[in-house]
C-alpha cells in the first residue's frame, strides 16, 4: 500500500520480469512444481513446508541476497533481460544525443567503468563538501540543505508531492521527518542488546567512512559521536512505524505562516523560492513535533557539528556510486551486518538497478516493447475485473455491515481504477545530461530528475496517469488517494502469473496479490479513505467498530508469530498487510470458484483438486526463505510479515483451506473458530 510516507520515499524507486510466453500455444496448461513440494510434511500441519520446502532445501540463499524464492530467483534472472537491453545501448557510442538509447546507454556505460569511478576517489563529493565548508553561518548553510534536496539527500526533512487527502484531486507540498541513517527511530532508543549493539557498530561505520574521506582516527570518531547525538534527538521527536500506519497522524494541513511559526530559525522564504514554489501553495507537515525538533537544533546547535551532520548525510546517500572503498564500507555495514548478506551482487547487476531506479521509464519503456506481449495484458485485466466482482458480492454478503456503510463500499469499488504493466505516458528523459565519462555526475543528473519530475506535480491538480513504481517493478501497490490498484509488467511471470497455467495456480498466485492489493482499500488504513480519495470516515459507529474488532483479531494473530524466541511480530505494524493476505486470499478463491460457474469441474491434476492446486500455489509464490538478519529488520521495519507467515497465517483462518486439505479441527494449520479471523 502506497501512504504519505511512501510518497516521500518514492522520490528514488526500484525492479523484475521473464515471461514463458515463448512456449507453444497447444502446449497443455499446467498445475503447480511438484518438485516443490516436501512430501514428508503435512499441509494441515505446516503448509508453509509442504508447499515449497523442497525448492528452499535445494537452493539456498545467494550470498549477495537477503531473501530467495522461486519469486526471488525470477526477479534477479529477469535482470539479465535488462542488462542486454543496456549493453546493446551502451554499444552504441553515436546514439543521437537525448535519445532513450543514449541515455540509458551512456548511463549504464559509466556505471561499469569501474576503474575511472575507481580513479577519481572521493573526487566527485569534493565540491559539494567545499559548498557544505564554505558556509559561515546557519543561514547560509540552510541554502546547502536545499541544494541537497535537489539531489534527494533529504536531511534533516524532505520535501515531497502528495495529493491532499481532503482534496485528492490537488497536489500539496509534503514536508516529512526524514535524515535518520539507521532502519528507524527504535534502533537509536530501544534498549535491547541488539539496538544497542547496531548503535555501536553504527558508530563504527561511521567513523570508518570518514577516514577513507581523509580524516584522522580522532576526528572521524568524533564526527561519528556528533552525528549519533543529534540524529538520536531526531529519532526521540519522530513518531514510530505503527503510529505512522494511521494517515490521520501524518495529517497537518499548515499554511506557510504556521509553518514559519513552526520553525522560525529556518530562512522558508529563501528555500521556498530556491524550489520555486510560491509561498501560497498547500502544505501538510508530517511531524510538526519532528519539524520543531530540527528548530531546536538550528537553534542550539553548533555550525561546525551541523556541518559534519550535512557531509555525513551526504556521504552516506552516495556511498554507492563512488569508488571501491566506500562502496564497500558501506556495503559491509548496510548488507553485511544489517541484512546478513555475504556478498555484493556483481557489478553489471547494481548497474542495472541504479538504470532503474533513475531512469526507470526509460529503460521500461524498451523493457517492455520486447517482453510484455498485449495477451498478458489482457489476461490480467480480465482477472482484475473477476477479482473486483468477487469483492463487491463479498462485502454485500457481511452480516456485520449495515446496508449505508455497503453502499459507501459499493461506490468505492466503483471507482477502483486498475493499472496495469506500463504507463500510457512514458516520461521525457531527453533533457537529462548523462555523459560516458563521468558515472557520480550521472547520478547526480538522474537524482535531479526525480527530484524535479517530484516537485513539478505541487501546485496542480493531480495526474492519474503517473505511476509509483517502474514497469520492470516485481511488485504492486494500491493508493488510497487514487483509489488505484497498479501490477507493472515486472511481477506478471511465472510463479506469480503464468500464460500456460491452469486457472486455479494464477488465481491462487497473481489472483491473491490482485485481491491483496483490492482488500488494502479496506484495511485499517485504506478503509479511511472514500470513494474520492479523501480521508474521510465513511462508517456507521457499529460497522466501524465491528471492523475494528475483526482487524484486532487479525493483529493479536500476528502477535503471536515468532521469529526467535523474545523477538515477534508486532501485529499492529503488519496489520494491513495481514489483512490484505487474508483478504486477498479468500476473494482469489470466491472469484476462482465463481469463474468455474457453467462450466465442467476442472480436472484433478497430479493427483490435486484444483481447490488444493489454488493454495499450493500461493505457497509456492510466496515461499521465501530469509537471512536471520534480514528477519530482525523486518520485524522492526516492514509492515510485510515474513513469507512463512504470509503463507501460514491468513490460509488457517480460512475454511475452505480446512476442507480442501480434510484437515481435522486441531490441526495447527486450522484457526479455532472462537480465534478464527474474518475480515473480508
Amino acid at each position: 500500500m502506497r501512504t504519505r510516507q511512501h510518497a516521500l520515499r518514492a522520490l528514488l524507486v526500484l525492479l523484475f520480469f521473464c515471461p514463458s510466453f515463448a512456449l507453444s500455444q497447444t502446449s497443455s496448461p499446467h498445475g503447480i512444481d511438484l518438485n516443490d513440494l516436501d512430501r514428508k510434511a503435512d499441509p494441515c500441519n505446516d503448509f508453509y513446508e509442504f508447499s515449497n520446502g523442497t525448492w528452499r532445501a535445494n537452493n539456498p540463499i545467494p550470498a549477495s541476497m537477503t531473501r530467495w524464492s522461486k519469486r526471488w530467483a525470477a526477479g534477479e534472472s529477469s535482470k539479465d533481460k535488462l542488462r542486454e537491453i543496456l549493453e546493446v545501448a551502451a554499444s552504441d557510442k553515436n546514439a543521437p544525443k537525448g535519445t532513450t538509447d543514449q541515455i540509458i546507454g551512456d548511463y549504464y556505460g559509466a556505471c561499469m567503468d569501474e576503474s575511472r569511478i575507481n580513479a577519481r576517489g572521493m573526487d566527485p563529493i569534493k565540491p559539494w563538501f567545499a559548498k557544505i565548508d564554505q558556509a559561515q553561518s546557519i543561514s547560509a548553510l540552510q541554502e546547502v540543505v536545499a541544494d541537497l534536496h535537489d539531489i534527494v539527500v533529504q536531511a534533516p526533512f524532505a520535501l515531497g508531492s502528495q495529493q491532499d487527502p481532503h482534496k485528492p484531486s490537488w497536489v500539496l507540498a509534503d514536508f516529512g521527518a526524514s535524515g535518520l541513517s539507521l532502519p528507524d527511530r527504535d534502533y537509536y532508543l530501544k534498549p535491547e542488546p541488539r539496538f544497542k549493539e547496531a548503535r555501536e557498530k553504527y558508530v563504527e561505520h561511521v567513523t570508518a567512512m570518514f577516514k577513507l574521506a581523509g580524516w584522522d582516527q580522532k576526528s572521524a570518531a568524533a564526527a561519528a559521536q556528533t552525528i549519533m547525538g543529534m540524529e538520536t534527538k531526531l529519532a526521540e521527536a519522530s513518531l514510530d512505524n505503527v503510529a505512522l500506519r494511521d494517515p490521520s497522524a501524518t495529517d497537518h494541513n499548515t499554511t506557510f505562516a504556521q509553518l514559519q511559526a513552526m520553525a522560525p530559525h529556518f530562512d522558508w522564504v529563501s528555500y521556498f523560492k530556491h524550489k520555486e514554489l510560491p509561498t501560497g501553495v498547500d502544505i501538510n507537515v508530517d511531524q510538526p513535533k519532528f519539524m520543531q525538533e530540527v528548530d531546536r537544533q538550528l537553534q542550539e546547535v553548533s555550525l561546525a557539528d551541523w556541518k559534519i551532520y550535512l557531509k555525513w548525510q551526504l556521504l552516506n546517500s552516495t556511498a554507492s556510486s563512488l569508488s571501491a572503498p566506500f562502496v564497500e564500507e558501506d556495503f559491509a555495514f548496510n548488507g553485511k551486518y544489517l541484512s546478513g548478506t555475504t556478498e555484493m551482487k556483481p557489478r553489471w547487476k547494481r548497474c542495472v538497478e541504479s538504470t532503474d531506479q533513475l531512469l526507470g521509464e526509460a529503460l521500461g519503456q524498451k523493457y517492455v516493447e520486447k517482453y510484455f506481449p498485449p495477451e498478458a495484458k489482457a489476461r490480467m485485466q480480465e482477472m482484475v475485473r473477476n477479482l473486483l466482482a468477487a469483492m463487491r458480492d463479498d462485502i454485500l454478503s457481511r452480516p456485520w455491515m449495515s446496508d449505508d456503510t455497503k453502499e459507501k463500499a459499493m461506490a468505492k469499488i466503483a471507482t477502483f481504477n486498475p493499472k496495469i504493466g506500463y504507463p500510457d505516458k512514458w516520461k521525457d528523459y531527453s533533457h537529462v545530461e548523462i555523459r560516458r565519462d563521468v558515472f557520480f555526475d550521472d547520478m547526480i543528473a538522474g537524482r535531479k530528475f526525480v527530484e524535479q519530475d517530484d516537485r513539478a506535480t505541487i501546485g496542480k491538480p493531480v495526474d492519474r496517469g503517473r505511476w509509483g513504481m517502474t514497469p520492470p517493478t516485481s511488485d504492486a501497490y494500491y493508493n488510497p488517494l487514487l483509489n488505484e490498484i497498479v501490477f507493472p509488467a515486472g511481477i506478471l511471470q511465472p510463479p506469480a502469473f503464468d500464460m500456460h497455467a491452469v486457472d486455479a495456480v494464477n488465481y491462487g498466485a497473481i489472483g491473491v496479490v490482485i485481491g491483496h492489493e483490492i482488500s488494502h482499500g479496506f484495511d485499517d488504513q485504506g478503509a479511511q479513505f472514500d470513494y474520492l480519495g479523501r480521508l474521510r470516515d465513511w462508517w456507521t459507529d457499529a460497522d466501524l467498530k465491528n471492523f475494528q474488532a475483526r482487524a484486532a483479531c487479525v493483529a493479536d494473530q500476528f502477535d503471536h508469530y515468532y521469529i526467535e524466541k523474545d523477538i515477534h511480530h508486532n501485529g499492529k505494524l503488519v496489520l494491513g498487510e495481514s489483512i490484505g493476505d487474508l483478504g486477498g486470499a479468500k476473494v482469489s478463491y470466491l472469484a476462482y470458484q465463481k469463474s468455474l460457474e457453467g462450466k465442467p469441474r476442472p480436472a484433478d491434476i497430479d493427483g490435486f483438486t484444483p481447490e488444493q492446486q489454488f493454495f499450493i500455489a500461493w505457497g509456492q509464490f510466496r515461499g521465501d526463505e530469509i537471512r536471520p538478519e534480514a528477519q530482525r529488520l523486518m520485524v522492526q521495519t516492514d509492515p510485510h510479515p515474513i513469507a512463512k507467515y504470509r503463507v501460514i497465517g491468513p490460509l488457517s483462518n480460512l475454511p475452505e483451506f480446512k476442507t480442501a486439505w480434510s484437515c481435522k479441527a486441531d490441526a495447527a494449520m486450522v484457526r479455532p473458530e472462537g480465534k478464527r479471523c474474518d475480515v473480508w
